[in-house]
C-alpha cells in the first residue's frame, strides 16, 4: 500500500493529487508507474508554485492548490472525465484557482497559464495539454506534461457553463 502522506516533491503529497472531494469512496489509488508520472507533474507544480510566488508573492509563501491529479479508471467515469484523460496516467491536474469574486478567480486562471507557459520555456521541455477551464463561477487550470517526447504542447480555454 502506498502512503497517502508520501511526498512527490517539497510541497506536494499523494494524497493531495489522489484526493476526490466529491466521490471520497472510490478507490483511487495509482498503480506505481503512474506514481513517476505524478511526479514529474509535481515538479512543474513546483516550479508554477516558485514563479507565482516569486511574482505575485506578498513574503508569504502562496500555495498551489490541486482539485484533481490522478484518476482511476472508476473515479475518471464517475466525474465525466475523458475517456483518454491524461488523469488517467496521473500525468494531469488540475489546479484550483482562488478568489473571493469569478474575476478574480479568471485572472488568477490566466496567470497560472501565463507563468506554465513560461515554467515550459524555462525548462526546455513542452507540455501535453494547458487548459483554462470554467464551469459557472468556478475557473481551474489543467496542466498535463506525459513523460514520452509526444507532448503536444496544446492550449485551449473550455467554458463547460
Amino acid at each position: 500500500m502506498i502512503d497517502p502522506k508520501t511526498k512527490l516533491t517539497p510541497h506536494f503529497t499523494l494524497g493531495e493529487m489522489t484526493a476526490s472531494k466529491s466521490y471520497p469512496k472510490i478507490y483511487n489509488v495509482p498503480p506505481l508507474d503512474k506514481v513517476d508520472n505524478l511526479r514529474h507533474v509535481c515538479e512543474w507544480l513546483e516550479d508554477l508554485r516558485k514563479a507565482y510566488n516569486s511574482r505575485y508573492g506578498d513574503g508569504t509563501e502562496t500555495p498551489i492548490i490541486i482539485n484533481s491529479g490522478y484518476r482511476s479508471p472508476m473515479l475518471n467515469r464517475a466525474v465525466g472525465g475523458a475517456t483518454h484523460s491524461n488523469h488517467l496516467d496521473g500525468c494531469a491536474a488540475d489546479i484550483r484557482c482562488p478568489g473571493k469574486e469569478a474575476n478574480d478567480r479568471a485572472k488568477m486562471a490566466l496567470r497560472y497559464a501565463t507563468l506554465l507557459l513560461e515554467v515550459a520555456e524555462m525548462r526546455k521541455e513542452r507540455f501535453d495539454e494547458l487548459i483554462i477551464e470554467r464551469k459557472g463561477a468556478n475557473w481551474w487550470v489543467h496542466l498535463a506534461v506525459r513523460p514520452d517526447n509526444n507532448n503536444r504542447c496544446w492550449v485551449t480555454v473550455i467554458n463547460k457553463s
